[in-house]
């Protein structure tokens, strides 16, 4: 019997195939046509142009006028289009797992690289500001050794922004919808002075009431901070107000080459959903606070969590040839500041909170050159320096639980509070060269292979002070770790003809270790190794009407880095071992101009194979063996469909699209409770546009989460002396968007 959850991906995978065959017969009824194929798009993920159909590494490419199409608002939309990838978004920090792997460190790295433009980003609270204006999106899967090899474990993301051109263009945008949503983006690019030079300014700007709403809004209670007077709960828990802006300049400085320049600015200051289910000494407080605990996406009582971003970049790229080669450097600044307030208990009286204040500077600098494409020997040789500066904050803050005892004031029962303030500065030096070669063997045959050369050094300096409640103690530690690692790939491609190309690589990935800040750990996280083997073939079909890529691969992961949730805070700890092994299959297809069809399925079998650890929701228990148990957050299975019709009715050129993404069951902790899991659901996003023949102006509607599913996207499960505690974040509720666009 089939469960019910699988209902839907069953209809819409029925769909799909009724589609495909309809408007395969229509197509071969009507013309046989090739201009009704595939676009062909370029790619830069081998840090040189390639065609994606033709470039031997499992990559996902999406341009920036699909996710304008489909309404996207962050790199959460991007990855419902790639398979075997998922999306947190965490008090401000934009979190994705490729294959299982992209859990954060504690100094902000994570699994998965994230690069803008090609210059490595640190920080998380940076990692997803950059998502307007864009020209694609490029998603590289499994461990990338060579060119993209800093921690990149899981895989890669690459965001492209749209260049300056010398033709005068601009485009601008407006979007009104429910929960007070008002968006507006755009750019304006063209020559400037004598023509050498070109400019772009683009911009977005996105504010929105929060959907969650606050039943205890505008109510003054006690103190966050010693001397601080109270706070006032916010109306709404999860509102959104962002502010970004970009400006490029690109000069062609003939045979010396050509100079851009990359200046811009992220700024987000938004009330993020905080609901809370709490162990029983809470629950009495609430009952003495008059507050019913609440798990509803529509209505809480709490004062939520906040939180401010500001984030400031600019990246100078420089390029020129050096014989039939091409050279390219780039030097890149990222300064990025965050704010979080976190109500701990969930309730309006603040038994439990968090103010956590970080402050980063990432500087990087890259250097390669590429030998020519059309050579039987290609390769490509470059160097790179990052050097990452952050410092943390944080304060604790609990009320004392004797308070329920002893019977004191329903609205101040905890007077005196425990508080604990911890934090302190890290810096991280990564040094590294590398290298990718390929020979063709034969005009069909090739090998292929790339290393990288790094080495990583790390220092702490740190801080803890506990209030004279837990005795006064303060504490201050300097650790410091250095990593030296070679990550690399071997491989071979088959160009079997034209149209179909098969190939196989082994690749060797490395994480660096880490350092918890804050805790006073004198012992460093191990690093984090794997070795994955991968086959893969590309294919092009019916006179390029159709593409199909997949993907079948083995990953065997040691110290596998992960979160787990402490009395306080999160530190990341080792799992001894684990093994990912999966498939991903890719499905394109354009039967007539008008119509665009796509599909791709992730299936992985994510597992523990080496691993104890204890529960602190059951500490009696003890150590749990863990071999065999799911890797949190991870799917067994994801899938997504999209169709795009585009038809010109009565003089007016109309498009709809509609994309849906189906996500198995996932566990939010190592021990697979059912309780901590969120079960199998999908999402069905819609949209539609309509232009006038010769028109400038474009109206466009969205309908996002159009069956309005309920779902966890993130789960936090406390320790000890909160056992038990759970706060969770919804996906968004059903949201329409009316909008018209401008092109000049």
């Amino acid at each position: 019997m089939t469960s019910p959850h699988r209902f839907p991906l069953n209809y819409a995978v029925a769909a799909l195939a009724a589609g495909l065959s309809l408007a395969t017969s229509s197509a071969f009824s009507q013309s046989t046509d090739n201009s009704v194929g595939l676009e062909q798009m370029t790619i830069t993920a081998e840090k040189r142009l390639t065609v994606l159909d033709k470039t031997p590494d499992a990559i996902s490419a999406i341009k920036g006028t699909r996710l304008i199409e489909m309404g996207a608002t962050g790199l959460e939309d991007v990855v419902t289009l790639v398979p075997n990838a998922s999306f947190v978004s965490s008090y401000g920090a934009a979190k994705i797992n490729i294959r299982g792997i992209g859990l954060n460190s504690a100094i902000g790295s994570p699994g998965v690289a994230t690069y803008v433009d090609g210059a490595y980003v640190s920080d998380l609270t940076s990692s997803n500001s950059g998502m307007f204006d864009l020209q694609r999106v490029e998603v590289l899967r499994g461990p990338q050794g060579a060119l993209y090899g800093r921690n990149a474990t899981g895989g890669a993301v690459n965001y492209v922004t749209a260049r300056p051109t010398q033709e005068t263009q601009g485009q601008a945008s407006l979007l009104l919808g429910n929960y007070g949503r008002q968006e507006t983006e755009g750019f304006v690019s063209g020559a400037l002075g004598d023509g050498t030079t070109s400019a772009r300014l683009s911009w977005q700007v996105k504010s929105r009431d929060g959907f969650t709403q606050n039943s205890v809004a505008g109510n003054e209670y006690g103190p966050v901070i010693p001397g601080q007077t109270g706070t006032v709960g916010p109306k709404y828990l999860d509102d959104l107000n962002t502010k970004s802006f970009r400006f490029q300049t690109l000069t062609d400085l003939g045979n010396a080459g050509t100079f851009r320049l990359i200046v811009g600015s992220h700024k987000e200051n938004d009330v993020g959903p905080y609901i809370a289910i709490l162990p029983q000494d809470v629950q009495t407080s609430k009952a003495l606070l008059g507050v019913s605990p609440s798990l509803d996406r529509y209505m809480s009582a709490s004062n939520g969590q906040s939180y401010k971003v500001d984030v400031q970049n600019s990246q100078a790229i420089y390029e020129r040839s050096l014989g039939d080669n091409t050279l390219t450097a780039s030097l890149s600044y990222r300064k990025s500041k965050s704010a979080l307030f976190l109500d701990g208990d969930a309730t309006a009286a603040l038994v439990a909170s968090t103010n956590l204040v970080n402050e980063s500077t990432d500087k990087g600098f890259d250097v390669h050159v590429a030998s020519p494409d059309n050579n039987r020997l290609q390769w490509l040789i470059g160097a790179n320096y990052i050097d990452f500066d952050a410092k943390s904050d944080s304060y604790f803050q609990q009320k004392l639980s004797l308070g329920i005892l002893t019977g004191i004031s329903a609205r101040n029962p905890f007077p005196v509070p425990n508080y604990l303030t911890l934090g302190g500065t890290a810096r991280m030096q990564s040094t590294a060269g590398y290298g990718d070669v390929r020979y063709a063997i034969t005009p069909s045959l090739a090998v292929r292979g790339g290393i990288r050369i790094n080495k990583e050094d790390l220092s702490v300096n740190e801080y803890q002070t506990n209030s004279a409640v837990n005795g006064g103690a303060s504490r201050t530690a300097s650790p410091s770790a250095s990593w030296n690692s070679t990550p690399g790939n071997i491989g071979l491609e088959w160009n079997m003809d034209k149209e179909t190309m098969f190939y196989g690589k082994l690749s060797k990935g490395f994480k660096s270790g880490a350092i918890n800040m804050g805790i006073l750990q004198t012992t460093p996280v191990k690093p984090e190794t794997v070795v994955s083997t991968e086959l893969g073939m590309k294919s092009s079909f019916l006179n390029n009407r159709g593409a199909f890529s997949a993907a079948l691969f083995n990953s065997d992961y040691k110290d596998m880095q992960f979160s787990q949730i402490t009395s306080l805070s999160s530190a990341l700890i080792n799992a001894p071992g684990a093994k990912i092994s999966g498939l991903e299959l890719e499905l394109l297809f354009k039967p007539i101009t008008s119509l665009t069809l796509g599909a791709n399925v992730g299936l992985m079998d994510p597992r523990f194979s080496n691993f104890t650890n204890a529960n602190s929701r059951n500490p009696l228990a003890g150590q749990i063996n863990l071999n065999g148990n799911q890797i949190t957050n991870v799917s067994k299975t994801q899938a997504s469909l999209s169709a795009d019709y585009s038809q010109v009715i009565d003089s007016y050129k109309t498009t709809f699209r509609a994309d849906y993404v189906w996500r198995d069951k996932f566990y939010f902790t190592e021990f697979n409770d059912a309780d901590i899991m969120q079960k199998a659901y999908g999402m069905l996003n819609l949209a539609a546009s309509v232009r006038p023949s010769g028109s400038k102006w474009k109206f466009f509607a969205q309908l996002r989460n159009a069956t309005n599913t309920q779902a966890y996207t993130s789960m936090t499960v406390a320790g000890t002396p909160n056992a038990g505690h759970r706060s969770v974040t919804f996906t968004a509720p059903r949201t329409l968007g009316l909008g018209m666009s401008l092109d000049f």
